[in-house]
């Protein structure tokens, strides 16, 4: 036998106390009739806070939210011209204390947005703690300028429902496409605030190729220098929209510095109660409390994980997985007897009668580790004058419109 490859093993958690720290229940991605959904601000808010929610963003498209109680500018066309008011003080008071459920109040998370705006490519990029976006309309099929448009403020922006976009989630063998691969890796190269990307969005029918996307942008962005941190949300816009997918964030308290931390960090879960990417094991609406850890223990020297699991939550699987694989069970890793598997990072998913719980990936670092690069190349017919062109045109209005006309005509004819 040869020499036992020696692991630097980066723990997203290592932060965390995990006898004292709190776990805080979280919808970033959520909106209201200020922007396109059927619900108004009170009442939506209202949902998330009687399922127990701690942390709440407001993310209306095109309108940075000030606070609930703050009145905001809505783009009139947008929001249909609706009328739209804040919360009452005194009601705000009694959520973000949580004065009706024992002391437990909800983040108000302000600053935060649906940005590139109105476009029918649905290309949206979240901000948080932000002052871009308001009211500026978006460009189709173009994800990079919101992301770039935040980071030159200075805060942070993840990527929502790649799926939707891309395709995958018809096709998921579309997230293995490089021309993808490489335009998300080297946007999370170029912008570091942008943390990154919905692995769940709502009943993940939009979503359900993204941890394809996902594992493979790993692989190419680890070795970069950053990770690529897993989000799910509601995506809210009706009420039957509240309580599928959510984050799990490990907190010492609930505040909005906190907060920040824990996102620059990963010190969070993604998780949901359906997952719909194997088509032989599809999880939908599952009840219950999804399974969570109360522990990660990192044996540095052993390069072994643990996770002790938090027993009065269900937990039948789980899955340690490298470079898009399932290469292991059970709650505890030793990294040495997979070394021909693995690759630059593995994550764990936890599957329960409540559904799903996805951790971010534990970078590991070692001698001889082969990377694989950002294939760029597959742009690179997009950089040539024509192709420059090509993009201009692809990322307009009038084209897009022009092509989902050509696409209606098509499906009624073949419905004759």
């Amino acid at each position: 036998m040869g020499e036992r490859i020696k692991y630097t093993i980066i723990n997203p958690y290592e932060t965390v106390d995990w006898d004292t720290w709190g776990v805080y229940k979280a919808n970033l991605h959520t909106h209201s009739t200020i922007s396109d959904a059927e619900v108004p601000l009170e009442d939506m808010v209202q949902a998330y806070y009687d399922l127990g929610y701690d942390i709440l963003a407001m993310t209306d498209h095109g309108v940075i939210g000030k606070g609930w109680n703050t009145p905001v500018q809505p783009n009139g066309i947008f929001n249909y011209y609706r009328p739209i008011k804040p919360i009452s003080e005194e009601r705000y008071k009694e959520l973000t204390t949580g004065a009706d459920r024992g002391g437990r109040g909800m983040l108000d998370v302000k600053g935060c947005i649906e940005a590139n705006m109105a476009v029918l490519t649905k290309t949206h990029v979240n901000g948080l703690f932000t002052t871009y976006g308001q009211g500026i309309w978006g460009k189709e099929n173009d994800y990079r300028d919101a992301v770039a448009g935040i980071d030159k403020v200075g805060t942070y922006s993840f990527l929502n429902h790649l799926g939707d976009w891309t395709g995958a989630k018809k096709d998921h063998s579309i997230s293995h496409s490089e021309v993808y691969i490489a335009y998300f890796a080297e946007i999370f190269r170029d912008f570091r605030s942008c943390l990154g990307m919905e692995i769940f969005n709502m009943r993940d029918n939009d979503t359900q190729g993204d941890r394809i996307l996902w594992d493979e942008l790993l692989q190419v962005v680890i070795p970069t220098g950053r990770n690529i941190w897993a989000f799910a949300n509601d995506d809210s816009h009706r009420l039957d929209h509240v309580g599928h997918s959510f984050e799990l964030f490990m907190l010492p308290e609930n505040n909005e510095e906190n907060l920040k931390i824990a996102l620059k960090n990963g010190t969070f879960f993604a998780a949901g109660r359906h997952d719909k990417s194997d088509p032989d094991n599809i999880i939908e609406n599952a009840s219950g409390l999804v399974p969570i850890v109360k522990r990660i223990d990192v044996d540095k020297e052993n390069a072994i994980i643990t996770l002790t699991l938090d027993e009065s939550r269900d937990c039948r699987l789980i899955e340690w997985i490298a470079n898009g694989e399932v290469i292991a069970s059970g709650n505890t890793i030793a990294l040495n007897d997979y070394e021909d598997k693995l690759g630059c990072y593995i994550r764990f998913r936890l599957v329960g009668e409540g559904g799903v719980t996805y951790s971010q990936p534990f970078e590991l670092r070692y001698e001889g580790r082969v990377d694989k690069p950002i294939p760029s190349h597959a742009l690179a017919k997009y950089r040539t004058l024509g192709g420059k062109m090509r993009v201009f045109v692809y990322q307009s209005m009038p084209y897009v419109i022009v092509k989902m006309i050509r696409e209606s005509r098509k499906k009624k004819k073949a419905k004759k």
